[in-house]
Formats: C-alpha cells, structure tokens, sequence
C-alpha cells in the first residue's frame, strides 16, 4: 500500500523489480485518488508510462497544472522530475500497468526511505489557467510542446507508432510512447496464429490483457501461457514469439528497458 491519509492511497501489486525494469500494477476505487504528503512525495525523475486496462484514470501535474486523462485501452505518459497525482474520475475501480525507467532506488530499499530527500511540492495549480479563452485554438500548440517537454499526455492507437514485426507471420506492433530510457507498447493476434522470433537489447515485461497468450522461447524450448494480467519477465538478448492456440484473439501490451532495438 502506497501512501498515508494525508496523501490518499493506491493498492500495489508488484509482480517484481529489477535493476531495469519492474512489473507493478496498481489500483484505485471509484472516487480514490493519490496526491502528496509529508511523508510521501510522488516525484520522480523517470520515463512513466500508466496503461488503463479498465476505468478511467486522470494524471496531474501540480505545478504545472497539466493534466492528462485516459480510460481502457489508452495510457498517460510523461517524462522528467516532476510530481504527479492520480484521480479516479470513473466509476468503476481503475487498474493501471505502471511501468517505469530508470528504477527509483536500490532492490533493498524501501521507498518511504527516499522521501525526506525528495524536494517539497510547490504552490498546486489546478489546470493550465493561461489557456482559458483560447481552447482549442492553442490544443495543437499545447500537445506539441508537451511532448517535447515531456509532460503529461494521453495516447492511443491514434497515436501510435507502427510497426510490421516480422514478413512470414507479419505482427503489427504499435508503440505508444518510447525514448532512450523505456519502450511500451501493444500487439493484437488473430486466433491461431503466431509471431516469428524477436528479441531486444532491453529487459522486456508483456501481459495479457485478452485471450490466451503463450510465450515461447525457441533457442531454450520453454513455454509459458498467460490468462488476463499474468505478466512474463524476459531477460535483454532473449528470443521469443507470441503465440494464440485458443480460438480468440490474444491482445497483449508490452515494455522494453531500456532500449527497443
């Protein structure tokens, strides 16, 4: 559990952490939402990616006074030392795929043990006040300079970066958000069919999130199946496929740290 009254609180579910790359989900109730505190201070200087696998979720910027809201399907992602508080807005319970690169902190240490280091928050802005009287004249100015600033922005297929892994069993990979430090991204397969071998120079963790999802990893013969949310961790340099044996679609998001290719 994340957090103290002051600073509201979000359920983690911590699958793993690694020295590149982390395997978190969290979750927040209908009207739950997280901010800062005394104690808790949620500022890190990373490449954060939040994925909304069901409800609806909001990321503020307190100082700035951005703020990027996204429900299933879409995701929030920022990059940067910057604070950022999350809200509920729906009202059903949100489950978010949180990744994130560089780690915050060494495997041994607790994170409450680097809040008093973190630098306190600054006068709380609401929204982007300048931009009242000018919305949405200003929006492709706006979403242009915060994606290259690095602030809070939604994202989606719309959006998305693609790509054909692969020319037998072509796979269409679609990007969300990528930089130096973290890749992320999904990838839909028609039932009864696979992907040809890939491999990264980064850690990768893929979930489920539809279907039945086998992972398979030639050059070792191993096997795994993934149902909804199992989520498989693999090494930098491992080669793999994705395969849908059932009769549905598989859909499955993924993240590399820190590079894709």
């Amino acid at each position: 559990m994340w957090g103290d009254p002051e600073s509201g609180q979000v359920s983690d579910l911590i699958y793993g952490r690694g020295e590149r790359i982390s395997g978190v989900i969290f979750t927040l109730g209908p009207g739950h939402w997280f901010g800062a505190s005394k104690a808790w201070k949620p500022l890190y200087d990373q490449h954060r990616f939040y994925y909304l696998v069901q409800g609806s979720l909001a990321v503020h910027d307190p100082e700035s006074g951005e703020v990027a809201v996204a429900s299933p399907g879409q995701a929030i992602t920022w990059r940067g030392a910057r604070y950022h508080f999350g809200y509920n807005v729906g009202d059903d319970e949100a489950v978010v795929l949180d990744w994130f690169a560089p780690p915050d902190r060494g495997l041994d240490v607790p994170e409450i043990a680097t809040m008093p280091a973190t630098r306190e928050l600054a006068e709380v802005r609401g929204g982007s006040y300048e931009l009242l009287g000018a919305w949405p004249d200003r929006r492709p100015e706006i979403l242009a300079r915060r994606f290259c600033d690095g602030g809070p922005v939604t994202v989606d297929g719309e959006a998305a970066l693609h790509f054909v892994q692969g020319s037998r069993k072509p796979l269409l990979v679609s990007v969300l958000s990528s930089s130096s430090q973290l890749t992320a991204g999904r990838f839909r397969l028609a039932a009864g069919t696979h992907s040809e071998p890939e491999k990264h120079p980064g850690d990768e963790v893929v979930y489920a999130l539809s279907g039945r999802l086998h992972v398979h990893l030639p050059e070792r013969g191993e096997w795994f199946e993934l149902n909804r949310l199992d989520c498989l961790y693999l090494p930098e340099g491992t080669a793999h496929e994705y395969w849908s044996y059932g009769a549905d679609s598989v859909t499955g998001v993924f993240c590399v740290a820190p590079s894709y290719r």
